[in-house]
């Protein structure tokens, strides 16, 4: 999918210029590599919200949803598509 494809893209220069960490490809398991740790991972979530207006509710979250930059792009895809559907139809509005 295209949107997950330039969300990838932009996941992986928010590593870069935020949090200083190179990933070689979209499909790196940052976890076993250790490029991400437990500290990192709460960096990410904050630039995520941030930069994608999202609000990430850690109890929801899997963690093979961070697992790797197409993986964090799907999890910000389904999420931007979510808030979407709710403002559309109005799901969830006071």
């Amino acid at each position: 999918m295209l949107y997950e494809e330039d969300v990838a893209s932009e996941v992986q220069a928010l590593l870069s210029e935020k949090l200083f960490v190179t990933v070689e490809s979209h499909e790196t398991d940052l976890l076993a590599t250790g490029i991400l740790d437990s500290l990192t991972l709460v960096q990410l979530l904050i630039h995520l919200e941030e930069r994608f207006g999202l609000r990430v509710a850690v109890e929801d979250l899997e963690i093979e949803d961070l697992r790797s930059i197409h993986a964090i792009a799907r999890l910000v895809a389904h999420q931007k598509r979510a808030r979407a559907a709710v403002s559309m139809h109005g799901v969830g509005a006071d």
